[in-house]
């Protein structure tokens, strides 16, 4: 039997209004992510690709088209289904770090694994793992305020980790750290943690270094979504064009 993709996405549009207001964020998008595939999604502001990755993150729900995870049609399941599935199979890395203010580094990462049902010396000894492989055991005790925005990105990345999800999203994870920092974090997400675990990682992103890690660069524009070469060829051609 075929393995299945990490992520499949058939025919999926989302459109928002009606009628002489309706916008189609996203229009008619198949995309296929396999084990260990690293997929850069590229385009202008406004072109759907926070709402692609919303709606690959099982965080909304497609006007149309179906949305498969690991072999699961998430398409058909409830709102509870949902979120059990998004725990478990999917970890999320943001541009805003999202890290809980009141929690240390280690706790905020202890606390996605409380919620996936695994608590004690468990969950500290892989937030200690985590954290450890990330360079930053010396900081684990520290509140987000009292870290770098790196090191608030590697916390982040740690948390992703933290329930062993096969795909991992991450929308402009670069946006707040330096050319250098971002870099260096996102190679180590990618190669370190990533496609050498068999993660699946798509990245949403204006960061034109990391197509140095991807295996795939796609550009997503008035909700269609090309492969990147494809597009610049486009641009080309018009440019040159009489």
């Amino acid at each position: 039997m075929a393995t299945a993709h990490s992520l499949e996405l058939r025919n999926v549009s989302k459109v928002y209004g009606s009628g002489n207001t309706e916008i189609h964020a996203v229009d008619g998008v198949d995309l296929q992510v396999n084990p260990g595939e690293i997929v850069l999604v590229m385009g202008p502001s406004g072109s759907g690709k926070t709402t692609l990755l919303s709606m690959a993150g099982l965080l909304l729900r497609p006007t149309n088209g179906e949305i498969w995870l690991q072999g699961t049609n998430a398409s058909r399941l409830n709102e509870r289904q949902l979120s059990a599935l998004r725990l478990h199979s999917l970890g999320f890395v943001f541009q805003a770090y999202n890290l809980v203010a009141s929690l240390t580094a280690r706790e905020n990462i202890e606390l996605v694994m409380n919620m996936a049902g695994r608590h004690g010396t468990k969950a500290r000894d892989r937030a200690v793992e985590l954290l450890t492989l990330l360079g930053l055991e010396k900081r684990m005790n520290h509140l987000p305020a009292d870290l770098s925005g790196g090191q608030k990105q590697r916390v982040a990345i740690a948390r992703a980790l933290a329930n062993d999800a096969p795909l991992i999203l991450a929308d402009e994870p670069t946006g707040n750290l330096d050319s250098k920092t971002g870099y260096e974090v996102m190679e180590m997400l990618c190669c370190g943690l990533g496609r050498d675990k068999g993660r699946a990682i798509v990245i949403v992103t204006h960061d034109q270094r990391l197509r140095d890690i991807a295996d795939r660069v796609l550009w997503l524009e008035d909700g269609r979504l090309s492969d990147v070469e494809q597009h610049l060829a486009y641009e080309a051609r018009e440019h040159f064009t009489v």
